[in-house]
């Protein structure tokens, strides 16, 4: 199903936690959204825009991709434990589009696109008819940019991904380091946040940190994998050697294990 009428097949819903349908109304109702501005730019564009917030991921744990990447924790929580902040989407005669926007980093960004299309997920046959894009307050003008690129439909969607890979994760070994400090990050936060909680009420956050790790080491892993350059001039052609050395980055990402975020 083409990624437009997958998205509207859920049905336009408000439920104070996640929203589905025409952007317009979204903004009639949650007139204090921090990114309104933002929106408000991309409905000039195209009155007949709809979104989805806090749509919720689930990760195939089943994929050997998956299972390369060896966090034995992410199968252990929640399905939706981590949500996609918003995704934008229409169609006119020629094509569907949507905008998947994460507000933490690109390389969640990433991760998130590469959770969202991988094999038996909710977008495996239209990952050339999306692009994941990080917002933040100093960058509206970039995903604004990205946003009318697509609305006129003159480049691939696939080129303008591979524009921002470039711009962000170009390096991947400059990548792997930015992967262990957003991690250490996101686990420092979890475990602030969840101190102060009896073990009952933690499990909300210690899922959500778990997903973040998740993809941030998927993006690096998948990224990894896809370099064909790392492929020939550092691994000589060999896949298996290629794989290893993957697996060996990824594994130097800071987690914390899930039964201790519970027991600390």
């Amino acid at each position: 199903m083409a990624i437009y009428d997958y998205l509207i097949s859920y049905g336009q819903f408000d439920s104070l936690v996640s929203f589905n349908g025409r952007l317009k109304e979204y903004l009639n109702i949650y007139a204090n959204d921090k990114n309104r501005e933002l929106l408000e730019m991309m409905l000039k564009e195209n009155e007949n825009l709809y979104v989805y917030t806090n749509f919720g991921l689930k990760f195939n744990m089943a994929l050997i991709a998956n299972k390369q990447i060896g966090y034995k924790d992410a199968g252990k929580i929640d399905d939706h434990s981590l949500k996609v902040p918003y995704i934008i989407y229409w169609e006119n005669e020629n094509f569907q589009r949507a905008l998947v926007i994460n507000t933490n980093s690109y390389i969640e960004a990433k991760g998130m696109f590469f959770s969202l299309t991988e094999v038996d997920n909710y977008f495996e046959n239209d990952k050339n008819d999306l692009v994941a894009v990080y917002l933040n307050q100093d960058n509206e003008s970039e995903v604004i940019e990205v946003f009318k690129e697509m609305l006129v439909g003159k480049q691939s969607l696939v080129s303008i991904q591979k524009r921002l890979d470039n711009k962000y994760i170009s390096d991947v070994d400059l990548m792997k380091e930015q992967c262990k400090k957003i991690s250490q990050d996101v686990f420092n936060k979890a475990i602030e946040t969840i101190l102060p909680l009896e073990s009952s009420e933690r499990k909300s956050y210690i899922d959500e940190a778990i997903a973040r790790a998740f993809i941030i080491k998927k993006a690096l892993y998948v990224r990894y994998m896809s370099n064909r350059h790392l492929l020939n001039e550092r691994h000589f052609g060999k896949v298996s050697q290629q794989r290893a050395f993957a697996k060996s980055y990824i594994s130097e990402i800071p987690i914390v294990p899930y039964f201790k975020l519970f027991n600390m």
